[in-house]
């Protein structure tokens, strides 16, 4: 009989999501399978089930947010690529910006069904001074609130949740002076925020035009934006980020496989979600196709 163990974070999702999650595991024990579950208590412990059972496994799914997918993916690096269980994904968070981009059904039925038809897919993983992230680095507005937001709240109140934490700021936009060193060229100015993702997704706030962004082409979609002069400026910047195109002056959308940010300064940077303290110089590298998916 072959085996698939779920690595579930019980921390995301709903009451009713968990009734859902009953019916997959269903799914999963009449597609043939052995199914082992594997609930996480701390932080590391979804890395550390895939390190250990990655290899010993026919299949692997993740149950749970973006940072949970995160540490699944950072435990996998530790297995030969030929040794790995081909990995699925269960969006059970509050935003879910890779489901988002992948197409991936936030129904854990649905997700499961998909995942049992064995289509995989290569995607691209970024390094932020060497600690990996699946979809997106940022500083700056908003961001703040992915990791400062109560999960109990996320929980209850879902994407609104990041909007009340992100508009209770906006009074407070701090700016920060950095440079960034991109294909030869070099941006320094005073940021009221920046991305480096390989998403179409980031935070449910920020939305990409969906022919802007190729998860697997080992490039980065760079986002920068410096801080209005005027009014005119701020209703520019708020209304390239509602379509979804970034295209007014005060915004550089770039893509590029590699860059180099530095600042004088100690700047808090959320990698999927989750809190770096970023300063100095920063290599931040596409690792293009490092990640393969069974969607």
């Amino acid at each position: 009989m072959k085996t698939v163990r779920v690595i579930i974070n019980p921390h995301t999702g709903t009451a009713k999501r968990e009734k859902r999650m009953y019916e997959a595991l269903r799914v999963l024990g009449s597609a043939g399978y052995e199914t082992i579950v594997y609930f996480t208590r701390a932080k590391g412990d979804a890395e550390e089930y895939a390190k250990k059972y990655a290899s010993k496994s026919d299949l692997l799914i993740c149950s749970g947010g973006d940072g949970t997918l995160n540490e699944v993916a950072s435990g996998l690096e530790a297995i030969d690529p030929g040794k790995r269980a081909p990995l699925g994904y269960l969006p059970a968070g509050t935003c879910n910006d890779i489901a988002s981009s992948l197409s991936i059904p936030r129904d854990p039925v649905m997700a499961v069904r998909k995942i049992l038809k064995g289509e995989s897919r290569k995607i691209d993983v970024g390094s932020f001074n060497g600690r990996k992230f699946l979809y997106v680095a940022s500083f700056g507005a908003f961001t703040e609130a992915s990791y400062s937001t109560p999960q109990a709240m996320k929980n209850a109140l879902g994407h609104l949740a990041y909007m009340l934490e992100g508009v209770s700021s906006i009074g407070d936009l701090k700016t920060r002076r950095a440079s960034f060193r991109i294909g030869g060229k070099t941006y320094e100015d005073d940021w009221i925020f920046a991305s480096v993702s390989n998403s179409r997704s980031i935070a449910g706030i920020v939305k990409l035009e969906e022919s802007l962004v190729d998860l697997s082409d080992g490039l980065f979609e760079i986002a920068l934006v410096r801080a209005p002069k005027n009014l005119a400026e701020f209703l520019g910047i708020a209304n390239a980020v509602r379509t979804g195109t970034l295209s007014c002056d005060a915004i550089r959308l770039l893509h590029a496989p590699s860059l180099t940010f530095s600042s004088k300064e100690e700047i808090p940077w959320t990698l999927d979600g989750e809190f770096d303290a970023g300063g100095g110089e920063i290599e931040i590298v596409n690792h293009r196709g490092a990640l393969t998916l069974v969607l």
